[in-house]
């Protein structure tokens, strides 16, 4: 019965013309949210889709205003009120809005808002087509939230496909000491060595990112005054809906400070090393002078021992001389007797007292020698005594050398020992941080890949986004005018 009526009431050519009309809008309203306001902004009509899309049924809404759907702190203002004197006055206005759905929840909508006019070309009322982009706005707002914070944490400076420099953020121009009028329409090469700029592998590198090939390490750059700043980066093809690269992207990080560091803690490494085999050597020469000296002191030893032994001799000799001196003595003695017989037999002892004449003259010659050698040897072992007690202090000294000698050498193996276990922990030190570096490197990379990858979604979005008005109605909301009375476009209930 439906059928019948509508094909009576398309009949003919304008009949046609109603019937194309209405699939179109019957179409806009499987696909769009649809209300209807008057004039003032009171509720005249909504379809499922908008009220599925706020959370409303029809007979909550019909007769209210559009207030209903506007955060309470925006109804009374200056713009609120203005936007509805505006489409009042048959003026169109279309993009996104946030407004608030039954339970209270935001909901953000790509909507136009069309005034319908009659035949004399006034406005009657207002349609509002509209697609819930909640999530898309969500999806969007989290993209250039993370940017944001990427963009706190990151150096990030962007290129054109040739090397151009685009813009550059805070962190970045920080890092290179540059101000952004300073860099913006320069070329990268502005950071780089000039030897570097005219090399072959400089081009490739650039023709490398202009095929959409990224790029990630630790690069020398060279800051303004010709400071040079150590980065790590990755330079990062921007592909646009197609996947055909039109930008670069480069993240970085100032690894200046922390590549100085290292630097230093391998000449360190290095010094500690080379002090380990230094004073490796020493104690090695430490170790022979303690040998040296021991054996030096065994040999003073036995020169005290020997010299001991000469003292007992010398001391056994004088007493030697001492019982000869005492022999010599009791010959003079009894030579002094024999004379007094010879001289008391007359002239019968004048032999004997010649003879005991003799033998005293050789007794007190003999004494006078044995007197003699006794004071040389008394001297010999006083002196003898007193190189012994030098030789005992030398001794002394030998033994204490001995004993300073091994504890240089205790003390040098200590260094030694210290130095390789230093040298040993500087180079796990260094390795740790090697191994830190790597991951750090791997952690921007990943960063660096999900802010390329939130970019491009963003790019594509702004490259492929369908919005649904037409150039010629985009026009009209650009110069803010009302749509023309003809070709009058009448709303069909349904």
């Amino acid at each position: 019965m439906q059928w019948i009526t509508l094909s009576r009431l398309f009949r003919g050519e304008r009949g046609m013309q109603k019937a194309d009309l209405y699939g179109q809008i019957s179409a806009i309203h499987k696909a769009q949210a649809v209300i209807e306001f008057d004039l003032e902004g009171h509720i005249l009509m909504a379809n499922q889709n908008f009220l599925d899309t706020m959370g409303y049924s029809l007979d909550e809404i019909l007769g209210q205003h559009h207030r209903m759907f506007i955060d309470p702190d925006e109804r009374e203002s200056a713009e609120y009120l203005a936007f509805w004197e505006k489409l009042g006055q048959g003026a169109y206005d279309a993009g996104r809005y946030r407004r608030v759905r039954r339970d209270g929840r935001d909901v953000w909508l790509q909507a136009s808002y069309n005034p319908i006019f009659d035949k004399r070309g006034r406005p009657l009322k207002v349609v509002k087509y509209a697609t819930d982009i909640t999530d898309q706005q969500q999806r969007q707002a989290d993209t250039e939230g993370q940017l944001a914070a990427i963009s706190k944490v990151q150096a990030i400076i962007e290129f054109e496909l040739d090397g151009t420099i685009i813009r550059a953020n805070d962190l970045f121009l920080n890092a290179v000491g540059y101000h952004a009028s300073e860099v913006e329409g320069r070329h990268h090469s502005m950071f780089v060595r000039p030897e570097e700029a005219r090399s072959a592998a400089y081009q490739e590198f650039w023709r490398k990112l202009r095929s959409g090939e990224h790029d990630t390490g630790q690069y020398l750059r060279i800051g303004k005054g010709g400071r040079q700043v150590w980065i790590e980066a990755s330079y990062n093809p921007i592909l646009d809906a197609e996947g055909r690269p039109f930008k670069v992207v480069k993240y970085a990080t100032d690894i200046t400070k922390r590549f100085t560091a290292a630097q230093t803690l391998r000449v360190a490494v290095q010094g500690l090393t080379e002090n380990a085999e230094r004073a490796s050597q020493a104690n090695a020469l430490a170790l022979d002078a303690s040998k040296v000296a021991e054996q030096g002191g065994k040999t003073v030893k036995g020169v005290v021992q020997t010299m001991g032994a000469i003292t007992d001799s010398s001391r056994r000799i004088s007493e030697i001389i001492g019982v000869m001196d005492g022999i010599a003595f009791q010959t003079n003695i009894l030579a002094l007797n024999a004379a007094v017989e010879a001289a008391r037999a007359g002239t019968h002892g004048k032999g004997f007292a010649v003879v005991a004449a003799e033998v005293r003259s050789l007794a007190q010659n003999s004494a006078a020698a044995a007197k003699e050698i006794k004071g040389l040897i008394t001297t010999s072992v006083e002196q003898i005594e007193s190189g012994a007690g030098q030789v005992q202090s030398a001794g002394t000294t030998m033994e204490d050398i001995v004993a300073s000698s091994r504890r240089v050498t205790e003390i040098m193996a200590e260094v030694v020992n210290v130095s390789l276990a230093q040298s040993a922990k500087l180079a796990d030190v260094t390795e740790d941080i090697t191994q830190m570096t790597s991951e750090a490197a791997q952690t921007l990379r990943a960063t660096q890949e999900a802010a390329d990858a939130q970019a491009a979604r963003k790019d594509h979005r702004a490259v492929g986004v369908v919005k649904p008005v037409t150039a010629a109605v985009r026009a009209r909301q650009a110069a803010n005018t009302p749509l023309p009375p003809k070709p009058v476009l009448e709303y069909v209930r349904y």
